[in-house]
Formats: C-alpha cells, sequence, structure tokens
C-alpha cells in the first residue's frame, strides 16, 4: 500500500515537472546573425499566470511584457530596423536578456533568466562590387504584382503671431484609404522593355473596392468588371516610352454602351538610376506621377508627367526578407521674404511664406529585381489670410485638399470628364464614362485658396506650379481669428507594400 502511494506521489512529481517548462531562449540560437524582426522563443509553461519578462539588449532595457502564446512557444517580436539598432561590429555581439518576474505583493521579483548572444545584420551582410550596382526591373512575360496603397494626411496651422513666438501648430490628422493595384507584365521586349498593365484591384477577398475617386468627397462602391487597365511600355529602369488608354467598343448590336463606368489609376513605377550606382552616389533623378486626361482619352500617348529630382543611393539594408538597394528622390521649393529668412534663423516651426518639399524612400530588391517599399512624403507650407483658408466665424468642417475639389481625399486629383457619344455612336472612339484614381499632383486650386499659392513652374497645381492649398479648410475650436495671417501645412504620405 505504501508502495502504491509512493508512486502515485513519484508520478505526481513528474506531471509537475512537465507542466512547468524551464525558461530560456530556444530562438534565435547563440551567437546568431539577425536582421529585422527577430521572433525570440521561449517555451509554452515557463511563465507563470503572474509572471512576465523584461527584454534586455546589450545591458540596455527594452520592454516589460508578457510575450503572446503561439503554439508551443511564447513569442517576442524585436524590431531591429524599427528600433534603429545599428549593425554590430564584427566578433562584438550584443547580449540579448530575457528575465523572468514574477509579483509577490506589489513587489516584482526575479525568478529566472536567459540570454543570447546576436549579431545585427541589417546592412553589413549585403555585399556591394567595386564598379557599383546597376539596377534594372526584372520584368518576366505574365508576372503579376500586387501593391497596396496606402494614404494618410494631417493639416495643421498657426497664427503668424504664434508662429513667431515659437508656438507649435496642433495637427488635425484625417483618415485615409487603401488602395490596391496590380502591375502585370503583359509582353517583354528584346531590348528590355516592357508592356506594363495597370489598373486598381477589389480589397482582398472582395469583389469590390470602396474608394473616393477625382472630383468627389466620399466614396463609393466600385465592382472588379468597372476597374480598367492602363498600358504603358517602360524600359528597364521604369521609364515610360508610351502610355495609353484602351478603348472600350461594345458588341455590335448590343445596347447601354454610354452608362459603362469605367475606373482607372496611374500609380508609375519608380525610375531607376541609368549608371551603375553606389551607396553615398547622387545623379538627376525625376518623379514619374500619374496623369490622365479623359476628356481626351483617345488622343493619349502618354500616362504619366515626370519632374525633375534629386536621386541618392542612400545604402544597402534588408527589408521584407529581401537584400535591397535603398534610394531617396527629392524635391523641394520655397519662396522666402526677409521675415521668413528671420524666422529660419529663429528656428520658427514655419520659416518660408510658401514652401513644398516631396521625398520618396525606395526599397528596390536586389535578388528579385522589383520594388519591395515606397514611402511618399509631401509637405505643403502656406501663408494667407485666417479667411482665405477658411478659418474664423462660421467655418465648417475640413474642406478640400491640394489641387482637387473641395472635399477630395488626400491626392485624389482632378476630374476627368466622361467622353461625348451615346449608345448609338458607331465611331471607333466608344463612349466612356471615366472615373480617375488619384494622380498625386491634381491641377487647379480649389475655391477659397490664397491667390498664387503655389511652386516654381513646370509643377503641376494650376499657374504657380507646384500643388496648391486646401480649399475651404474647416476650422476648429481655437482656430485662428478672421484676417489674420496663418500659415497653414499639409502634410500627405503614401506607403506602397509589396504583398506575398
Amino acid at each position: 500500500m505504501k508502495r502504491w502511494i509512493g508512486s502515485v506521489a513519484l508520478v505526481s512529481v513528474a506531471g509537475a515537472a512537465i507542466a512547468q517548462a524551464p525558461f530560456t531562449i530556444v530562438r534565435p540560437a547563440d551567437n546568431s546573425r539577425v536582421r529585422e524582426k527577430v521572433r525570440v522563443l521561449i517555451p509554452k509553461g515557463s511563465i507563470p499566470s503572474s509572471g512576465y519578462v523584461g527584454f534586455f539588449l546589450g545591458g540596455k532595457f527594452l520592454e516589460a511584457t508578457k510575450p503572446a502564446l503561439k503554439g508551443k512557444y511564447h513569442e517576442y517580436v524585436l524590431d531591429t530596423k524599427g528600433r534603429g539598432l545599428p549593425d554590430t561590429e564584427p566578433g562584438k555581439p550584443l547580449k540579448l536578456e530575457a528575465v523572468l518576474y514574477v509579483d509577490y505583493g506589489e513587489q516584482p521579483r526575479i525568478v529566472d533568466r536567459s540570454s543570447v548572444d546576436i549579431n545585427i545584420a541589417n546592412k553589413s551582410s549585403i555585399r556591394v562590387p567595386n564598379s557599383g550596382i546597376r539596377l534594372r526591373y526584372g520584368f518576366q512575360p505574365g508576372q503579376e504584382l500586387v501593391y497596396q496603397l496606402q494614404q494618410r494626411q494631417v493639416t495643421s496651422a498657426i497664427t503668424e503671431q504664434q508662429n513667431r513666438l515659437g508656438g507649435r501648430a496642433a495637427e488635425l490628422p484625417v483618415e485615409g484609404e487603401k488602395i490596391r493595384m496590380l502591375y502585370a507584365v503583359d509582353n517583354v521586349y528584346p531590348d528590355g522593355d516592357a508592356l506594363l498593365r495597370m489598373q486598381p484591384l477589389p480589397t482582398k477577398g472582395k469583389d469590390y473596392a470602396d474608394l473616393t475617386v477625382a472630383g468627389e468627397s466620399a466614396p463609393k462602391r466600385y465592382y472588379n468588371y468597372e476597374m480598367a487597365p492602363l498600358y504603358m511600355r517602360v524600359s528597364g529602369t521604369g521609364q515610360q516610352e508610351w502610355g495609353s488608354i484602351p478603348a472600350y467598343i461594345p458588341m455590335e448590336g448590343s445596347s447601354g454602351g454610354g452608362n459603362r463606368l469605367d475606373l482607372f489609376a496611374s500609380f508609375p513605377l519608380p525610375w531607376l538610376p541609368t549608371k551603375a550606382v553606389r551607396p553615398g552616389d547622387a545623379w538627376q533623378s525625376r518623379f514619374q506621377e500619374g496623369a490622365i486626361d479623359l476628356s481626351k482619352m483617345n488622343e493619349v500617348s502618354s500616362i504619366v508627367r515626370t519632374y525633375p529630382a534629386r536621386g541618392e543611393f542612400v545604402g544597402v539594408e534588408w527589408e521584407s526578407g529581401h537584400p535591397c538597394a535603398k534610394i531617396k528622390n527629392t524635391i523641394s521649393s520655397a519662396q522666402n521674404s526677409l521675415e521668413s529668412k528671420k524666422l529660419a534663423g529663429q528656428g520658427a516651426d514655419f520659416a518660408a511664406d510658401r514652401k513644398v518639399s516631396i521625398s520618396e524612400t525606395i526599397w528596390f530588391a536586389l535578388d528579385t529585381r522589383k520594388v519591395i517599399k515606397i514611402i511618399r512624403d509631401q509637405t505643403i507650407d502656406m501663408k494667407g489670410s485666417s479667411t482665405s483658408f477658411g478659418f474664423g466665424p462660421g467655418a465648417g468642417g475640413p474642406g478640400g485638399y491640394p489641387g482637387a475639389p473641395g472635399g477630395s481625399r488626400p491626392g485624389m486629383g482632378g476630374p476627368g470628364g466622361p467622353a461625348s457619344g451615346g449608345d448609338d455612336d458607331k465611331r471607333l472612339t466608344p463612349p466612356v464614362r471615366g472615373r480617375q484614381m488619384p494622380p498625386n499632383f491634381p491641377g487647379g486650386r480649389p475655391p477659397g485658396m490664397p491667390p498664387g499659392v503655389g511652386g516654381p513652374g513646370g509643377y503641376p497645381g494650376g499657374p504657380g506650379g507646384f500643388p496648391g492649398g486646401p480649399g475651404g479648410l474647416g476650422g476648429r475650436s481655437g482656430a485662428p481669428a478672421a484676417n489674420q495671417q496663418s500659415f497653414v501645412r499639409i502634410r500627405i504620405q503614401r506607403i506602397f507594400t509589396l504583398e506575398d
């Protein structure tokens, strides 16, 4: 009997030992090379219900948390790029330590700890030849690339007096939208050029997308059969050779062609440097922006505009699991007065009467030769009277955005009007009612924008050039009073990400 009880006791002790797994870092392995997001795995059952883990790197505290349970492990993700951690020097790894805490009363108590050495290699593991890297798209017949485009906008305003006193403008974020875009390679020519088909796509898992198009203030639902392609012949560097809007020709004897609604979107791929480049090199580059005139769609031979920019090879780094060349294109233009120069010397938030700057960062995969990610930031600073911007008594909610009719979403460009024709039109030019999705630099100046706001000639956005300011930008509690000189800043960000 005693022997039987003892056996049960032994079994119970063994069961308890199995339930309490050892607290240890299973992954990454000791002295391993890591990059981007590192999955730190700790066995399931090793963290008590009242416990949590503090993570340290090189002796510096990162954060304390209870890692999420995924399968057989608790998982903590260390984002080495997001935290801006530099690559480790050869032979000098960093100590990654996990410390297990359990609360006793109101005081945390260290119960256990585990550590591994890691070597961060987001950049150093990518070799660049002395002759540089020749960046070219690796177009393949039948290739289909799908990108998700996310748009965000922030608007801020401040009076001239507040700016002079060193104040900072309060920011008013505006909800953005997401768009999916297809880039299909329908043909590749002997000289390396490609025939590229570009069109919007439905939301993933659906047959439609809710989108705000040019000239409209609210999203509408568009189905997949309404999403039309645009065609471009592009070089190996992404430069447009020609572009076309295909005509819709209804079948003979059919009716209803006049009611057809097509949705177009032009977001050209970036222009790559023409020569081999090394990190630190700079060159004369160009932005390529969508430009569609649906009122003359049968005369179109180009669907982009190009603008001179400064290109720079920032360096190489891993992004989304690929070794990439990191390229940056920039444009900046400002109109300064003597007063604005004084403000610049004082470090004021706004230091120019009018200023437009655009930066575009591109991650180009060296292994697959395609763009992995693009982040484009556009900032527009403007100075004018409060009433010009729509501030003051009776001002309503947010109105138009740069260069767009009042109420359009960020960057949702100028309207593309319907072509003429009816159901009985037998011309080769069929009746098409088009809707244009968003070129980045829409033209024209919306109501309420101060006269003359714009940039140097040669850029879109009306007589001034660069895109104009907000039309009828709404006021809110604490907005500048009427007739005061004020500054308004609009920040627009677009993020292209290649889908897996």
